[in-house]
């Protein structure tokens, strides 16, 4: 089964921004247009109050689902409609009933009054929303602060006073036990640090991408010997067809993703096994598969796994996952994650590939 991770908040894109302008200018044209319809259907049947209402209801809905701007452009859309087709002489501009002109006037006001009104009663309640969102990432930063960040310092606080209290009468391999204990906490203590300004620089969409062809071979390569420096042991296999093409991205960023999937299953990876990092083709899209074979992964675990400092049940699950999918999704990718057969998670980078003009 394939599930795909929901990033956290991350960056706007300049190409789903615009496809969101699109969708919400072309649906209240759209929406205009059939309600004119309707109306000049019913235009000997309605009074020119009845049309008043109609579209101030319009506007009304638009200002809610689509906010200010476009409900002032369906305001002036309307007034332009109600007057062309619904009021005498029909077809023009012109009013014969001057009464009907304080009429459309005062629609016009009322509809941008309403308008604005709704739009900001929409804004209010995007607000509210946010990020209720921004405390309970407040929240998961305290609960590091009290866990994930102490644990290190008492661990170096402890060893250092051992160190400075029974220095003289420790052996050798027990000071450097010690010492190794400090070095690696220390370690884990500036990763964490890392991870937290790395998450809050995608919460801000302050990631900035420098794009250019690289070998996805490469950067698992790269991501593989790194790990064996830490650990001095080969627990990664590579599997990459010499055929697979360059890819598009920011080779630092996929990189530091592809390091936080790989340290992700190497933690729960059999000592008897070896996670393998796979490269593949699929149509216009290019694939890096994290292949564990440790235990599987529950239903509910799947929908949290990218939320900050979450617990699941086989462990505690930090802060990699989630900027591993926010590193992805800035890429116009996903991180989707699929049982790997016999047991295990597989998690999979996917990357559009670039078309040729």
């Amino acid at each position: 089964m394939t599930t795909g991770l929901a990033p956290p908040p991350r960056p706007s894109y300049d190409s789903g921004m615009n496809a969101q302008r699109i969708e919400r200018w072309g649906g209240a044209v759209v929406l205009l247009v059939a309600v004119t319809g309707v109306a000049w259907l019913l235009r000997s049947v309605l009074t020119l109050s009845n049309f008043i209402t109609i579209y101030i209801l319009v506007v009304l809905v638009l200002a809610i689902r689509s906010g200010t701007r476009v409900a002032v452009m369906a305001s002036f859309i309307s007034f332009l409609c109600i007057n062309f087709f619904l009021v005498s002489p029909y077809y023009t501009f012109l009013i014969s009933d001057p009464r009907e002109v304080i009429d459309l006037v005062v629609f016009l006001a009322a509809a941008l009054l309403v308008g604005r009104l709704a739009a900001n009663a929409r804004y209010r309640e995007r607000t509210s929303q946010q990020f209720e969102e921004a405390d309970r990432l407040k929240t998961a930063l305290l609960r590091s602060v009290s866990h994930d960040l102490r644990t290190p310092i008492t661990i170096i606080k402890t060893s250092a006073a051992n160190l400075q209290r029974l220095g003289d009468g420790l052996s050798a391999d027990e000071r450097r036990e010690l010492s190794q204990a400090i070095e690696g906490e220390a370690d884990q203590l500036d990763r964490l640090i890392g991870d937290l300004l790395d998450l809050s620089r995608l919460e801000a969409g302050a990631l900035t991408l420098n794009c250019q062809d690289n070998s996805l071979e490469e950067v698992a390569g790269d991501v593989a010997a790194r790990a064996y420096e830490r650990s001095k042991q080969e627990r990664i296999a590579l599997s990459f067809a010499d055929s697979l093409p360059l890819v598009a991205f920011d080779y630092g960023l996929i990189r530091q993703a592809l390091t936080n999937l790989v340290e992700n299953a190497l933690r729960y990876e059999p000592s008897a096994r070896k996670v393998e990092l796979r490269g593949e083709i699929a149509g216009e899209t290019a694939r890096l598969l994290v292949i564990n074979h440790g235990p599987n992964i529950t239903e509910t675990e799947r929908v949290h796994l990218l939320e900050p400092f979450y617990r699941g049940e086989h462990g505690h699950i930090g802060l990699g996952l989630p900027i591993a999918g926010g590193i992805v999704a800035a890429h116009h990718g996903r991180l989707l994650v699929e049982d790997t057969p016999g047991g295990g998670a597989t998690f999979i980078i996917t990357l559009p590939m670039r078309k040729e003009p």
